[in-house]
C-alpha cells in the first residue's frame, strides 16, 4: 500500500494478489475490508489479481469458490467501491486471464481496478490489452485528479437558530420594521427578496455576534477563576470561595451551551433522537462521498478540457443547450393526438382556481421533511416552521400578487441545479442527473397548488399511467407485466414487450405545448396562469464543483424538486398514450373486460404488440409526437421481449432494435423467464451484510430500540419493492433474518425470537418479521385485487391465474371457499405464495348476500357457503367436478330461479332418483336467506347482474389452530376491505410465529411485582451520550434476564 499527496488530494494505491486457496483468499478479502476502514474520503486506486470474480459476466464457467465471491461482493457493498472496467463496459464480455485444461479453455476477468463510487469520474478510461511474459493481460486505467477545494458555494441557514428565542425577538423586531418599508420598493415581490437578503445578513452578524460573546465570557470567566482559586487558596474566606464555586458554575453552563452547539451542528435537535427515525440517527451511518466532485468531461466533439473552467463552461453549456426550447406549433397534429382528451369537470376546476388560503400554505409547509438542501437564498424548512408567525401573511400578500401580476419574485424563479451521477461513463454530462434545489417559499407554492391538481388527476389520466396519481402504485405496473408474461407464456400466446426509453424526459418537456394541453384537458384558465407564473421567465445556476455558475434561462423541462413537476410530466404525456391506446392492438383474450396496451409509470412505458402493424403504427406514433412535443425515444436504450412461437417471425424493430427472449429490468424489478427473475436476489445476503457491516463500528453503543430502528428502516427496507411483487428463491428470508437476529442481539440471544417481533406496546421490540411482510403483503395483493378499483388494470390477468387454482375455474369467486382444499399445482411461485398466505387466516362465511352478481358467482365446492356436500348424497362433489357446475349460476341455469327443477338437475349430475335431486336443490335453497330468494325471483323476471357491484365483505381471522396464550389472545376478527396494513402484519407475526408465542407469559415481572395485568412495554433508559460512553438498560431486564 502506498499513500501519496497530490495538491490538496490524498491518493491511496494498494496492490494486491489473492491467494489461490479459497479458504485463504476468503480470510485474505476481510483483512482488505479492515484496511479500507482506514482510507475515509481519500482516492482510492486498488487494484491487482483477486483470483475470484464478482458477475457471471467475468467467467466463461461457474465461480470454483462462492464463499469468496460472496465475501468479495461484501467487500464492495460494505464499502461502496466500484468495478471501474465493468462500469464502463457494463454487459460486454472481456478476460484477463486463461488457461487450457483437458482440451478447454477456460477464462475469467481476475485483475481489476477499484475505487470509491463516488470517485469513478476520476477515471477517463480504462481498457484490457494483452501482453506477451505472462498468462495475465494488462489492465490499464487512465485517472484525471483536478486540484479543486470542496466549499459551500452559497449561505445556508444555521438551523440552531430556529431553537433560539433571543434570535425570535431580534428577527421579529427587524422583520416588523422591514415591514414598514415596503413602499421603498416597486413591488412586493423585490421587497420579498430584498427581505430574505436582509434576513440572511441578520442571521450571520448575529450568530458572528453571538459566538464573539461567549467566547469573551468564557475567557474572562477563567481568568477570573484563575485569580479566585489563588485568592482563596491563600485567605480561605469563605466569600471568595462561594464567588469561585457561582463563577464556575456559570462557565459550566456556557461550555454545556457549546456542546448543545455541537449537536445541534451534527443536527441532533435533542437527545430522544438518539433513538428516533430522525435524520441524525440514519445519519450516523458510515458514508463515504458527500461531496461529489466532477474531475473530468468530454466536449461535444470528444476532447477532454484541461482547465477547471472549461470543464465548468462544457456542463454549463450542455444544460443550458437541454433547456433551449424546440417547440413548434402544428395545429393539426395537436388536434390529432389532443382532440379526444378527456376533461376536468366544473366540480373541480371551481376547486383549482380558488384564491390561496393561508392553512393551505401553511399545510405544505408542515407536510415537508426538513434537513434538505435549500434553494439561493439559503432558507431552510426549518427557519419557515420556526417563524411562520412572522413572516405568513407576507408571503400570502406576495403569492397573491405574484399570481395576478404572473412572474414570482426573482429567489423564487431562480434554481440551484446539482448533479447526481447516474450509470454510465461519467465524462459524458448526459449521464449526470439535474435535480433543482428550490428557495422553500416557492416549494410552498408548488405543493399547495400540487395538493389541489393531485385531486383531479384520477379524472383526466388513464388507470395505466400510475405516477402521481391518488390510490395508483408502481406496484401496479409490475404486477401487469410481470402477469401479463406469465399468461402469454402458459395460453402460448404471441406477445411482444416493448420497454420506450425518453430521452431526457423531464427535461424535454415543453411549455407552451404543456399549457395548450392542460387546455385540451379542460383545466380552467384561471388554475393554468397559476402553474404558469411558476415557469414564468425562470432560470437555473449549476452547481459544479462547490461554486454556482452564471444563471442560464430555462425555457422548457419541469423542475425535478417541484411538487408539481411529476403531474406535469404525467399531463404531457397523456397525448402520446392515449393514441397508441387507441391505435395499438396489445393484449386481448377472451376472458378480458378489456384489452391492455401499455404500462406507464412516469416516462417508464411499456407498450404490448402483437404484430409488425403495432410495431409500425408505435415508431409512426413516436415520430409524430417527437415533431409535436420534441418528446424524443432514445431507441439504442430502449428494449424489446418476445413472448411465444411468433412462427411467422418476429416484427422488425426501429433502428436496429433487437428481441430479447429472456427478460427485461422494469421499474427496478427484473422480469421474464427464471433466469432472469433470479437477478432479483442476486447479491441480496452481500448487500444486506455490506449495509450492516457500515453501523457494526456503533453497535456497542446502541439501544435496541436503535438496532431495531436500523434493521427496520434501512436494511429490512431495501427488500420491499422486490418482495412485494416477486417471489424470493427458498431459505433466502431464513438466511436473511438470521443475519437481522445475530445483529440486534450482538452474539447474545436473551428472549424468544417471536417475542421480539411483536409490537413494542404487546412487550415485544417491532423488530421486523420478513416471512410476515412478505405474506401481509401477498394478503394486500389479494385487498387489491378483489376491493380495488374497478378499472384495476392487471385485474384481468391475474384472474386467468387464479382460474388455474385446484383447476377450479374460479377467479374472484375463488376467495369465497376453503383454501385448505386448494391445489398448487402449476401456479407460478408468486401466486403460490399468495395462496398461503390467504390460508393463515379463517375466513367466516357470510349469511346472504346483497348482489345479484355474487351471489350467482357462490361456489359450490371447497367448502364454500352452499357447499353441501356434507349433508348430501355421497359422490355429489365428483358429480359437480364432473359436470363443471362449481356456481350458483350454473345450478340456476338448469333448476330455475327458485331452485325446483330436481328432474333437470338430476339428469345434469347423474343423479336417478329425483328425490334426492329434490334434496340437494332443498338443501341449497336452506341456506339461501329470504332476501337471497327473492333477488332470484327478481332475476327470473329479468333484473340483470351488474358486474361492477362491489366484492362482498370478507372477514378474516388469524388461523392460530388450538394454540392460546397471553401474547396470542385476542385473535381479533376483521373486514378484508377496510384492514390497515399495520394490522395485517401483526396478525401475521402471531400466527408465523405462534408455535414460539403460545403459553408464553408476557413478563415474569408481572407475577413477581402484582399489578392490574396491564400488557407490557419496552422502554429505554437514557444516559446523556456526550457525557457517559453507555449503553441502555432495555427490554433484557424487562423481560426477566435480571434479578
Amino acid at each position: 500500500m502506498v499513500k501519496a499527496r497530490l495538491q490538496n488530494h490524498s491518493l491511496v494505491f494498494i496492490n494486491i494478489y489473492a491467494p489461490t486457496n479459497g479458504t485463504e483468499r476468503k480470510s485474505f478479502l476481510e483483512k482488505v475490508g479492515t484496511v479500507l476502514n482506514g482510507c475515509g474520503d481519500d482516492f482510492l486506486f486498488l487494484g491487482g489479481d483477486f483470483n475470484c470474480t464478482e458477475s457471471f459476466l467475468d467467467r466463461n464457467h461457474a465461480e470454483p469458490h462462492p464463499a469468496s465471491q460472496h465475501c468479495l461482493r461484501q467487500l464492495a457493498y460494505s464499502h461502496g467501491l466500484v468495478d471501474v472496467w465493468r462500469r464502463m463496459h457494463a454487459d460486454n464480455r472481456q478476460y484477463t486471464w486463461s488457461r487450457m485444461s483437458e482440451g478447454r479453455i477456460s477464462s475469467a476477468r481476475l485483475d481489476r481496478f477499484y475505487c470509491f463510487k463516488h470517485h469513478f469520474s476520476v477515471f477517463s478510461s480504462c481498457r484490457i490489452m494483452p501482453v506477451g511474459f505472462t498468462d495475465h493481460s494488462l489492465v490499464l486505467g487512465e485517472v484525471a485528479v483536478k486540484n479543486i477545494l470542496p466549499k459551500s458555494a452559497y449561505w445556508h441557514f444555521n438551523s440552531s437558530l430556529a431553537q433560539d428565542n433571543s434570535f425570535r425577538d431580534v428577527l421579529r423586531h427587524f422583520w416588523l420594521g422591514f415591514r414598514e418599508r415596503k413602499s421603498d420598493f416597486t413591488c412586493l415581490r423585490q421587497w420579498w427578496d430584498r427581505g430574505k437578503v436582509e434576513m440572511q445578513l441578520l442571521c450571520q452578524q448575529y450568530t458572528l455576534n453571538a459566538t464573539q460573546d461567549t467566547r469573551r465570557s468564557i475567557k474572562d470567566l477563567e481568568m477570573e477563576i484563575v485569580e479566585l482559586e489563588a485568592i482563596g487558596s491563600s485567605t480561605r474566606d469563605r466569600g471568595c470561595i462561594e464567588t469561585l464555586q457561582s463563577k464556575k458554575m456559570a462557565l459550566a453552563s456556557l461550555l454545556d451551551s457549546q456542546v448543545q452547539g455541537a449537536l445541534v451542528r451534527s443536527r441532533i435537535q435533542d437527545l430522544t433522537e438518539m433513538d428516533a427515525p430522525s435524520s441524525f440517527f440514519f445519519g450516523l451511518e458510515k458514508k463515504r462521498g458527500q461531496n461529489l466532485i466532477i474531475h473530468s468531461l468530454l466536449s461535444s466533439t470528444g476532447q477532454e478540457p484541461v482547465e477547471p473552467g472549461q470543464i465548468r463552461q462544457r456542463a454549463v453549456e450542455f444544460f443550458s443547450s437541454l433547456y433551449e426550447s424546440e417547440y413548434r406549433r402544428d395545429d393539426g397534429l395537436f388536434h390529432e393526438f389532443c382532440g379526444d382528451l378527456p376533461r376536468v369537470s366544473e366540480e373541480a376546476n371551481s376547486q383549482l382556481d380558488r384564491p390561496l388560503q393561508l392553512d393551505e400554505l401553511h399545510a405544505a409547509l408542515l407536510s415537508m421533511k426538513g434537513r434538505k438542501s435549500p434553494g439561493v437564498d439559503g432558507l431552510t424548512v426549518e427557519f419557515f416552521k420556526a417563524y411562520w408567525d412572522i413572516v405568513a401573511h407576507d408571503m400570502l400578500e406576495v403569492f397573491n400578487e405574484s399570481l395576478a401580476s404572473g412572474s414570482l419574485p426573482l429567489s423564487c424563479r431562480r434554481a440551484v441545479v446539482t448533479l447526481l451521477p447516474k450509470k454510465g461513463n461519467l465524462q459524458e454530462i448526459k449521464n449526470w442527473r439535474p435535480v433543482s434545489l428550490l428557495c422553500v417559499d416557492y416549494r410552498i407554492l408548488s405543493k399547495t397548488l400540487a395538493s389541489r391538481l393531485r385531486e383531479a388527476m384520477e379524472q383526466v389520466i388513464h388507470r395505466d399511467q400510475t405516477y402521481c396519481v391518488p390510490d395508483r402504485s408502481i406496484v401496479d405496473n409490475v404486477h401487469l407485466i410481470r402477469d401479463v408474461l406469465e399468461v402469454s407464456r402458459s395460453l402460448d400466446v404471441d406477445t411482444g414487450l416493448i420497454s420506450l426509453d425518453q430521452e431526457k424526459a423531464f427535461d424535454r418537456v415543453e411549455h407552451q405545448f404543456l399549457w395548450k394541453v392542460m387546455e385540451r384537458f379542460g383545466f380552467s384558465p384561471g388554475f393554468i396562469a397559476m402553474i404558469r407564473v411558476l415557469y414564468c421567465d425562470i432560470e437555473s445556476m449549476l452547481k459544479f464543483n462547490g461554486s454556482l455558475c452564471a444563471p442560464f434561462r430555462v425555457r422548457r423541462g419541469v423542475r425535478q424538486g417541484c411538487a408539481l413537476s411529476g403531474m406535469l410530466y404525467a399531463l404531457s404525456l397523456e397525448p402520446l398514450l392515449s393514441r397508441v391506446r387507441a391505435n395499438v392492438d396489445g393484449l386481448f383474450l377472451p376472458s378480458f373486460y378489456r384489452k391492455i396496451v401499455l404500462s406507464a409509470y412516469a416516462d417508464d412505458l411499456i407498450v404490448m404488440v402483437r404484430s409488425q402493424r403495432d410495431v409500425d403504427v408505435l415508431s409512426n406514433l413516436t415520430v409524430l409526437f417527437n415533431r409535436l412535443s420534441a418528446a424524443r425515444v432514445n431507441w439504442q436504450k430502449s428494449e424489446a421481449l418476445a413472448v411465444g412461437r411468433w412462427t411467422n417471425g418476429l416484427p422488425v424493430l426501429p433502428q436496429d432494435l433487437a428481441w430479447r427472449r429472456d427478460g427485461l429490468k422494469y421499474l427496478g424489478v427484473f422480469i421474464g423467464d427464471e433466469e432472469t427473475e433470479k437477478k432479483n436476489w442476486l447479491d441480496t445476503l452481500e448487500k444486506v451484510d455490506g449495509k450492516i457491516q457500515k453501523w457494526k463500528w456503533l453497535l456497542p453503543r446502541m439501544s435496541y430500540r436503535g438496532r431495531t430502528l436500523v434493521l427496520n428502516n434501512l436494511v429490512a427496507s431495501v427488500l420491499w419493492h422486490r418482495l412485494s411483487c416477486m417471489e424470493p428463491p427458498s431459505g433466502l428470508l431464513a438466511q436473511l433474518q438470521t443475519r437481522v437476529l445475530a445483529f440486534f442481539w450482538d452474539g447474545m440471544h436473551w428472549v424468544q425470537q417471536g417475542v421480539l417481533y411483536l409490537p413494542r406496546e404487546e412487550g415485544g421490540q417491532g423488530l421486523i418479521h420478513l416471512a410476515s411482510r412478505t405474506a401481509a403483503f401477498r394478503i394486500q395483493f389479494v385487498q387489491r385485487f378483489l376491493t380495488g378499483p374497478a378499472d384495476l388494470m392487471w385485474r384481468d390477468v391475474a384472474r386467468c391465474v387464479f382460474r388455474r387454482v385446484s383447476n377450479l375455474g374460479l377467479d374472484d369467486a375463488l376467495f369465497l371457499t376453503d383454501f385448505k382444499f386448494a391445489k398448487l399445482n402449476g401456479l407460478p411461485p408468486f401466486y403460490q405464495s399468495v395462496v398461503k398466505a390467504w390460508a393463515l387466516f379463517k375466513v367466516e362465511k357470510r349469511t346472504s348476500s346483497e348482489s345479484l352478481y355474487w351471489l350467482l358467482r357462490e361456489p359450490t365446492v371447497h367448502g364454500a357457503r352452499l357447499d353441501v356436500s356434507a349433508e348430501a348424497p355421497p359422490r355429489l362433489t365428483a358429480a359437480l367436478w364432473r359436470t363443471r357446475t362449481l356456481l350458483l349460476q350454473h345450478v340456476v341455469a338448469v333448476a330455475g330461479p327458485d331452485l325446483t327443477g330436481a328432474e333437470a338437475v338430476g339428469s345434469l349430475l347423474g343423479i336417478r332418483s329425483t328425490q334426492a335431486a329434490e334434496g340437494v336443490l332443498r338443501l341449497w335453497r336452506n341456506r339461501l336467506s329470504t332476501r337471497e330468494r327473492r333477488i332470484l325471483e327478481d332475476y327470473g323476471q329479468g333484473t340483470e347482474p351488474d358486474s361492477e357491484d362491489p366484492f362482498p365483505e370478507i372477514r378474516l381471522v388469524a388461523h392460530l389452530g388450538n394454540l392460546d396464550g397471553p401474547l396470542l389472545r385476542p385473535a381479533k376478527t376483521f373486514s378484508l376491505q377496510a384492514v390497515e396494513k399495520k394490522t395485517l402484519y401483526n396478525d401475521c407475526v402471531r400466527v408465523l410465529n405462534r408455535r414460539g408465542l403460545s403459553n408464553r407469559s408476557t413478563s415474569v415481572w408481572a407475577d413477581r411485582l402484582g399489578g392490574d395485568g396491564a400488557r407490557p412495554c419496552w422502554r429505554v433508559l437514557y444516559k446523556p451520550p456526550l457525557k457517559k460512553r453507555t449503553g441502555d438498560l432495555s427490554g433484557g431486564s424487562y423481560m426477566g434476564l435480571s434479578p
